[in-house]
């Protein structure tokens, strides 16, 4: 479990009831549980600061809602030996898939977290009907009836309801919210996100952003963009569609296929007095280059940083990104992982069972 959604939540207010009481005691124990391993109670006790008596009342009742495992004592030494506990990991995966319009990859984890790629297959051109195909034979081989959730990265501009506003690469999807037109095939609850702001949030969890709050990521190929992360969180824009670069010339094509060193310095070269430009709007202390047009890039970052130096009061460190074509369907698999937990726990009577037919209920509701 990532301990951004497993940290132990505010304390509760003074004069708080005893059921906001409760439910924060319950939200503590899972957060001090978080790391997997067993625990005794006296030490939970002194992790969360709660008496050994209410760490107790806490595991009962989370072990009646599925969260906690009561392991079986180990026989050593004298006396009654210490019971543990550890969190339960239940028999879920979640699913991240990028849906671009000539391929469509996928990826799958457990719910604590180990992504694993499933595939990549390309699609026809603005074919809803082929592309269905397409993703029920890419995921043939996953047990369906053990996800939970799916995120689905797709290119555009969304709105908050995850209908696709516009697109140039699923411009037959404009007007629909792809979750629903692939509803047959993606099991689970659905999460749309952008594919962009997924690879960032991939970049910052598993890449080359890891532990960095303020990044620009560029990601350069057949269509630009970029996405920002700012204080910690994507940021989306007034109307979703922050970085969508598709209806103007900021980043021009690239000369040629972009593969070869030369190429790319030549085009790096050429795009440093826009970058710097988007750069000195926002001020991130790291700016990563991603997208299909990255790896030629490496042998030349050194001088693209420098180029960005001299034209900024303060300008970010420079990474190439460390993930691969994946990127966008990692991310949005860690972002609907991360709002499976969220849902759960954060309940509004307190942490929910840890059951798929909780977790669907709470999404039902409109759980962002």
């Amino acid at each position: 479990m990532t301990p951004e959604v497993m940290g132990p939540p505010p304390p509760p207010p003074a004069g708080a009831d005893p059921s906001s009481v409760r439910q924060w005691n319950e939200r503590v124990v899972v957060a001090a549980l978080a790391d997997g391993r067993p625990h005794k109670v006296a030490e939970t006790a002194a992790a969360t600061g709660l008496t050994t008596a209410s760490v107790r009342a806490v595991l009962r009742a989370l072990g009646a809602k599925g969260w906690v495992a009561d392991l079986a004592p180990a026989q050593a030494g004298i006396g009654r030996p210490a019971r543990t506990y550890r969190l339960a990991q239940p028999d879920a995966l979640t699913l991240g898939i990028d849906l671009g319009g000539r391929a469509v990859r996928a990826v799958v984890s457990d719910l604590a977290g180990d992504v694993r790629v499933i595939g990549e297959a390309a699609v026809p051109p603005r074919d809803a009907a082929g592309t269905r195909t397409v993703l029920t034979e890419l995921l043939a081989g996953v047990p369906i009836e053990r996800v939970w959730t799916t995120g689905l990265a797709v290119s555009g501009a969304l709105d908050a309801d995850g209908r696709l506003l516009r697109s140039l690469a699923l411009a037959h999807l404009e007007g629909a919210r792809p979750a629903d037109v692939f509803a047959d095939v993606l099991p689970g609850d659905v999460l749309t996100c952008h594919d962009t702001r997924s690879a960032l949030w991939a970049e910052h969890e598993v890449g080359a952003a890891r532990g960095v709050d303020d990044v620009m990521l560029v990601s350069l190929g057949r269509r630009h963009s970029i996405a920002l992360l700012l204080s910690g969180q994507l940021h989306l824009g007034a109307h979703g569609s922050a970085g969508e670069l598709s209806l103007n010339e900021l980043l021009p094509p690239a000369t040629g296929d972009g593969t070869t060193a030369a190429e790319a310095r030549c085009y790096l070269d050429g795009i440093a007095p826009q970058v710097a430009l988007a750069v000195g709007l926002v001020d991130p202390s790291l700016l990563v280059v991603g997208g299909a047009l990255a790896p030629a890039f490496g042998p030349n970052v050194s001088a693209f940083t420098a180029a960005l130096a001299a034209r900024l009061e303060s300008p970010p460190a420079v990474a190439l990104t460390e993930l691969d074509q994946f990127a966008a369907a990692t991310g949005a698999c860690i972002l609907a992982r991360q709002r499976l937990w969220r849902l759960l726990l954060d309940g509004a009577h307190g942490v929910s069972p840890l059951t798929k037919e909780s977790f669907l209920a709470a999404a039902s509701v409109g759980g962002a």
